[in-house]
């Protein structure tokens, strides 16, 4: 085990390193300048999230609903620069949890 975990620790430390991981934080830091404004994406994040994990057959539909209703929040260039971010930094670590189960042949198709 302690090969992975040595391994373990690099790939976190790769991925700390990484432009993504970096752009992320610079972007959330400046957000969080602003109380207000960190609140509102913050919101509009979770309901997103409940929204997709629902899994409802309306769920365009909701979203749509969803972004008009936070559209003063996700317009703000700031926000739409974070969200971008996130979303690159989410696709980085599904790519990587992704290459590990199928490099170790994890039966997951019950998910």
């Amino acid at each position: 085990m302690n090969n992975v975990e040595y391994n373990t620790k690099n790939l976190i430390r790769a991925i700390r390193t990484s432009n993504e991981y970096n752009h992320y934080h610079r972007v959330l830091d400046k957000i969080k300048q602003n109380e207000e404004l960190y609140t509102g994406m913050n919101e509009y994040r979770k309901r997103c999230f409940l929204l997709q994990m629902a899994n409802e057959d309306t769920l365009f539909d909701d979203v749509a609903k969803l972004r008009e209703e936070f559209k003063d929040i996700i317009n703000d260039n700031l926000v739409a620069e974070f969200l971008i971010a996130e979303q690159r930094l989410n696709k980085m670590t599904r790519q990587v949890n992704t290459s590990i189960l199928d490099g170790v042949n994890l039966d997951v198709d019950f998910l």
